[in-house]
């Protein structure tokens, strides 16, 4: 598709100035069609200053909460008054702005694609197995952003799931390699709970307990920081935070590490992990994720089953320097989720939710 023949709509909880895998992924999206000339507009409940093609549908939630507490209404006469071509949802593990512009585009029968960006565990499915039980009428265009996503929507919907991986401006992530003289590990997670924090630095422990020499930097902001450094000051971790960074910034810290290292299982996708495999580490991760959608085990890095195992796998780097320039040597050809992969994807979901 060269042109969407009209304008799309993204709707979103969340969206800049809000940072997450999401926030990330729309952006990213957005960015593409824009870049490619499709008209685009954002949607979202996310507070921020006023932006050019952005409406924000925000009321005054404690703690800035991406909520509208009358979202359908709001969503039906902003999609009325502007008049999209197509709307394109984007939903995570708990969604309430998104769930109700659904009901807002079934009530103006306008075309919709449906990404789907999270796991979705025993209750998300319960949840949205029920609401989407309401809608069974409705004509969606479903999508998540992986195969191991996509699996959990089917068992919790039955309704078939295309896939609309992520992708990213690849030459902004190339980098002229490691400089660093012992082996480095880097993480980017936001410090919270389900991005398993505290086993990330386990992780790291059990490796600088074996090889001293390895270094590590964990990147990134969250309701966690001052416990992952009270964590890591207590079990004698040697890592740095420099907490949240820019792309610039983060590709400087890129340019001096060897490893990227992924602790949790709930990732979708792992667009961080994406990024950084683009700049040509190695990526050691857990299996049974989304980024198994671009790391081949043994190749680009590799996917373990257990915490235990990524030490091991860690330990194996750092010691067989043979193998790491294996590796990272295999990483020097770009991975295949790029900027052109999301519009020839999206395009074609496009297509679909015009012939409901």
């Amino acid at each position: 598709m060269l042109n969407p023949g009209g304008t799309i709509v993204h709707i979103t909880d969340c969206y800049s100035p809000r940072t997450g895998g999401i926030e990330t992924q729309v952006a990213n999206l957005v960015a593409a069609q824009r870049d490619a000339g499709w008209p685009v507009e954002i949607m979202t409940a996310t507070v921020g200053e006023p932006e050019q093609g952005v409406n924000r549908i925000t009321a005054p939630i404690p703690f800035g909460l991406p909520i509208h507490p009358r979202t359908r209404a709001r969503v039906v006469e902003s999609l009325a008054a502007s008049k999209p071509s197509v709307a394109h949802i984007h939903i995570g593990a708990t969604s309430p702005f998104a769930w109700g512009a659904i009901r807002a585009v079934r009530d103006l029968n306008l075309p919709t694609v449906i990404t789907v960006h999270s796991m979705w565990g025993p209750l998300s499915r319960f949840g949205y197995h029920t609401f989407a039980s309401q809608l069974s009428e409705s004509h969606f265009t479903w999508s998540a952003v992986s195969e191991q996503a996509s699996q959990l929507v089917r068992q919790a919907l039955n309704v078939p799931v295309h896939l609309m991986p992520n992708g990213i401006d690849l030459n902004s992530w190339v980098t002229n390699g490691s400089t660093s003289a012992h082996l480095r590990v880097v993480g980017v997670l936001r410090m919270a709970p389900r991005k398993r924090v505290l086993p990330w630095l386990s992780v790291m422990g059990q490796v600088q307990k074996r090889v001293p020499t390895v270094s590590a930097v964990l990147v990134g902001h969250g309701p966690l920081l001052s416990v992952a450094q009270r964590y890591a000051d207590k079990h004698g971790i040697k890592v740095e935070f420099p907490g949240r960074l820019t792309q610039s910034q983060l590709l400087s810290i890129y340019r001096e590490s060897d490893v990227f290292l992924q602790s949790s299982i709930r990732e979708s996708f792992g667009i961080a992990a994406l990024e950084a495999r683009a700049a040509g580490l190695a990526v050691v991760a857990r299996e049974g994720t989304g980024t198994a959608s671009f790391i081949v085990n043994g190749v680009n890095g590799f996917l373990e089953r257990s915490d235990t195992k990524l030490a091991d796998r860690l330990i194996d780097l750092a010691c067989n320097p043979h193998l790491l320039a294996s590796i990272k040597t295999s990483n020097q050809v770009p991975p295949p989720y790029d900027r052109a992969s999301l519009l020839r994807v999206s395009g074609h979901l496009y297509d679909l939710a015009k012939q409901h």
